[in-house]
């Protein structure tokens, strides 16, 4: 079937919406997406295939080692294996799975599930079988074709396997069904990677792939002589065209296996001997292929190629002209789009590339398809602005499998046009359209990240690491570290060193988008489908990261005396300036000394929680080279500042450190935002507070500020429990929610301080004795608890010593005199808080291990004051453990459960109150 390429349909003038036409640059969106053309609306995928059996018979269809198989041959075992299929139940419309290795069976068995009136499921033999079952279940399949014994066709009942070596179809007809499969049938569901974790099935109509086919095989000339290398997996839509394209032109497919595609001097013996002229992959399948020709002396060999196509991820700038060295005849072709819009919608021919380039040109929208670029409220945005790519057209998939509620947010109704299906799917994917009317594509919406505040875009940075002449290919991810939520790290393939590295984007980036890491690594991982692996790149740690393994001396006085101070409270040798504090390391009490000790050579006062955004001695040394007013001391400290969950603030304990929160929150969900609050005071200059109210009234000021509408999720360990719990009762007076109180091992007495005098000494030498007579009976909890009233009772003692010395000044001199005063207060505001029932609900983390008295050991003292009662979580370890290792895995997993708890409460009450507020909408 060939169409004519002056087979342009003008639309008429009330194509486009009123909506459309009012746009600014209404005539330059409606020329860039004048792409409708005629094509059979009508036909399928096996009418093609079908009509081009007729004109060439005796052609090649098929090649794989020595074997090969012609189109008369492919199109009788299709047809026998049809008939076998009608027989044995399939019907019109019903899914067939497909779970067959790389041979010819696989395209038989397509072929046959299409003229049977079905639609084929791919399922890779390669896959996870859990994953597996999940694409059985979900797609609803009638029966599996298979040509081996996998393990997931061990689990299916005989009836639902066709095992394609057991069964002869000698004896069926060899002609055409009779069905005749209208073009509106889906012709296949391919399912692809879901955000929750499980596949999504696309679900894809035959009058959507056939336009896709007529298209490429017209705008690209692919004839009988036309020899593809066939790569891709059959799950990966890639496919499509490479099978049906092929096919629909007379072409031949030469099947490889996967090792064979590793296998570049195989693999070149197979291009010359097949005469391959076409290659479609994802760029990186292509980027090894040349990268290992580059590595040989002599690298040229006989070869037909003349097209190249490239999609499904990044392009490198740099690779089309290294494909061009060794394939000086053959186009390179970038195309884009989504599974969702039939493979691809959109194609860039890649005639040179200019060194300024950040990345490939995106291209135009490929003929029957519409692109549009909008804002949040799909409106289109002028030509240079950044919007986010909706697909239009005759490719957009009916939908998800079994998946209404993800179909009705991806699948909308088209606002500029009726016409072509009337409908668009939303990428996800950011773009702008260029003053020559080609896209630019900046990647996906979820590809974004914010560093410092700022957000970035991933594939920029890449981009410009790419143009390091030293760089072969690298990838950058925002990867969620210890002390903080996200750090940029790049993994590279090349020769250039991290500081080589550094110093090249700093001279071209600002610096919060120069990565913290650079990982050497051999090759970038890739999926089953070809893509970058992601995951697996996560995953990694390579020993050539430069926190680890790249010391880099200091540089200045300050630098130096910054590294001299951690390697001697690290104990280390020697500490770089890139060196992370947390990763070398680094603790809670350790950055106590470190403070102090920075404290006492330069005279300047730095917050602990500075570490949270300072981890490396260059970072502490900027910190400390600034004047001292422009330190900052907020009692809002920012932990891990990303995420969509409901923020969850932590109140400090009597201790008043907020590091001890970081490995909790380091186990918590990267989605998680964390905040700590810290005591006014800390920097020996602001006064401290002086009752409970006071206190909390302070961090609720902090926290509306920063988030003014909530909900919020608090929690305090110790005495923080206390000030969370006053916190709550400050927000829900101010009409806002309080969607959860934790309370780490915070255990409560009834308020003595306001009882007559000697009440008041008759209850707390009875608390006393008991304390005392508890104590005793436990050797590991005297221990620990010795040490604990040891160093406290240290600090009282500086801080006597500093009082003594300087008298009432002695609080802007010396690390624990500030904190000693701070204690003193904070302890006198416990005593005379008065607790106040709350209509609330609390979740208390209480340590396995007591080492202390407690008139109330079950529910902490707090049952009284939670009127919705108390939910008990036992955590591994005692009250001065429980945030250590290996404890804080543990913590970390039931306070994500509460909090994911809560979060799927807010989601449900979102959904009642919108149901609520269209039914009062609704006329009666």
């Amino acid at each position: 079937m060939t169409i004519s390429k002056t087979d342009k349909v003008e639309p008429k003038t009330s194509f486009w919406s009123e909506k459309f036409e009012n746009v600014k640059d209404y005539q330059l969106l409606k020329e860039f997406n004048n792409t409708v053309v005629f094509y059979p609306r009508e036909k399928t995928l096996t009418d093609l295939f079908e009509e081009q059996v007729l004109r060439t018979p005796q052609a090649i269809a098929l090649r794989r080692n020595d074997q090969i198989m012609r189109y008369d041959e492919l199109n009788k075992k299709a047809n026998q294996l049809a008939h076998y299929l009608i027989t044995h139940g399939v019907q019109s419309g019903d899914n067939v799975g497909l779970l067959v290795s790389r041979n010819f069976d696989m395209i038989v068995g397509m072929l046959a599930i299409l003229k049977a009136g079905g639609a084929y499921v791919p399922i890779d033999p390669e896959y996870p079988l859990d994953r597996q079952q999940y694409i059985l279940k979900n797609s609803e399949v009638s029966l599996v074709i298979t040509d081996c014994k996998y393990p997931l066709s061990a689990s299916l009942d005989e009836s639902q396997l066709v095992k394609l070596r057991e069964i002869n179809t000698d004896q069926f007809k060899n002609e055409k069904p009779a069905i005749k499969a209208d073009s509106k049938q889906l012709a296949y569901t391919i399912y692809t990677s879901g955000s929750t974790g499980m596949p999504k099935g696309v679900m894809i109509e035959h009058h959507s792939a056939v336009n896709l086919v007529l298209w490429v095989n017209r705008e690209f000339n692919v004839g009988p002589d036309d020899c593809l290398l066939f790569v891709t997996s059959m799950c990966f839509d890639l496919s499509v065209y490479d099978i049906f394209g092929l096919l629909a032109a007379g072409g031949s497919l030469l099947i490889i296996e996967k090792q064979e595609l590793m296998d570049v001097p195989k693999l070149k013996e197979l291009m010359t001997k097949h005469r391959v002229t076409f290659w479609d992959s994802v760029p990186s399948t292509i980027d090894y292929f040349i990268g290992v020709q580059e590595t040989v002396e002599s690298p040229r060999f006989e070869n037909a190629l003349r097209l190249v196509f490239m999609s499904g991820d990044w392009i490198p700038v740099g690779l089309p002209d290294r494909i061009k060295k060794y394939f000086p005849a053959a186009k390179t072709i970038s195309l884009g789009g989504a599974t969702e819009g039939t493979v691809w919608s959109n194609f860039y021919p890649i005639d040179k590339t200019e060194a300024h380039w950040a990345s490939i040109p995106y291209g135009r929208p490929m003929s029957n398809n519409f692109y549009y670029i909008l804002d949040e409220q799909l409106n289109p945005v002028p030509v240079g602005e950044v919007g986010e790519l909706y697909i239009g057209g005759v490719g957009v998939a009916r939908g998800y499998a079994q998946d209404t509620e993800k179909t009705g947010k991806a699948f909308l109704k088209d606002p500029f046009t009726d016409q072509m299906g009337g409908r668009m799917y939303k990428t996800g994917d950011m773009g702008r359209m260029m003053p020559d009317l080609n896209m630019e594509f900046l990647g996906r919406i979820d590809d974004q990240v914010k560093i410092r505040g700022f957000r970035i875009e991933l594939g920029e940075i890449n981009a410009f690491l790419q143009k390091h002449e030293k760089v072969k290919t690298a990838v950058v991810l925002a990867k969620p570290v210890k002390d903080r939520e996200k750090e940029l790290v790049a993994y590279v393939v090349g020769d250039a060193g991290p500081a080589e590295l550094r110093s090249f984007l700093n001279s071209q980036l600002p610096d919060y988008m120069v990565p913290g890491s650079f990982v050497k690594i051999d090759s970038i991982p890739l999926t089953s489908n070809g893509k970058v692996d992601k995951k697996a790149l996560l995953l990694y740690a390579g020993p050539e990261t430069d926190e680890v393994s790249f010391y880099i001396a200091p540089r200045t006085n300050i630098e130096k005396l910054v590294a001299d101070i951690w390697a001697e409270a690290l104990n280390l040798e020697k500490v770089g300036i890139y060196d992370n504090f947390f990763q070398i390391g680094g603790h809670s009490l350790i950055a106590v000394k470190v403070m102090t000790m920075i404290e006492q050579k330069t005279g300047k006062r730095l917050p602990l929680a500075t570490l949270f955004e300072h981890q490396t001695v260059e970072r502490t040394a900027q910190l400390i080279s600034r004047d001292g007013v422009s330190i900052t001391w907020d009692s809002l400290v920012p932990i891990k500042p990303h995420g969509h969950k409901t923020p969850l603030y932590l109140v400090h304990g009597a201790g008043l450190n907020v590091l001890l929160f970081n490995a909790v929150a380091t186990g918590l969900s990267p989605d998680q935002p964390v905040y700590g609050l810290q005591a006014k005071g800390l920097n020996g200059i602001d006064e401290p507070l002086k009752t409970i109210e006071e206190i909390a009234a302070h961090y609720v000021n902090a926290i509306t500020r920063q988030n003014p509408d909530g909900p919020y999720a608090l929690g305090g360990f110790s005495m923080g429990g206390v000030i969370a719990f006053e916190m709550t009762r400050q927000i829900k007076a101010l009409g806002k929610e309080v969607s959860m109180l934790a309370l780490f091992d915070a255990y409560i007495e009834k308020c003595t301080y306001y009882d007559p005098l000697l009440l008041k000494i008759a209850k707390n030498t009875g608390f006393y004795i008991k304390s005392l007579l508890y104590i005793f009976k436990f050797s590991a909890g005297f221990k620990s608890t010795l040490a604990e009233k040891t160093t406290l009772f240290k600090r009282r003692m500086m801080g006597r010593y500093w009082s003594l010395r300087h008298g009432k000044g002695h609080n802007k001199q010396g690390f624990f005199g500030y904190a000693h005063k701070i204690d003193k207060y904070n302890t006198e505001a416990l005593n005379r808080y008065r607790f106040y029932p709350l209509d609330i609900e609390v979740d208390a983390f209480k340590a396995e291990t007591r080492t202390f008295y407690a008139e109330d050991s079950v529910y902490m003292g707090w049952k009284p004051y939670a009127l919705k009662g108390v939910n008990i979580h036992l955590i591994p370890g005692e009250h001065n453990t429980i945030f250590k290792a290996p404890n804080d895995i543990e913590f970390a997993q039931v306070l994500q459960q509460c909090l994911d708890r809560i979060e799927n409460k807010n989601d449900l009450s979102q959904k009642i109150a919108v149901a609520k507020a269209v039914t009062e909408v609704e006329p009666a």
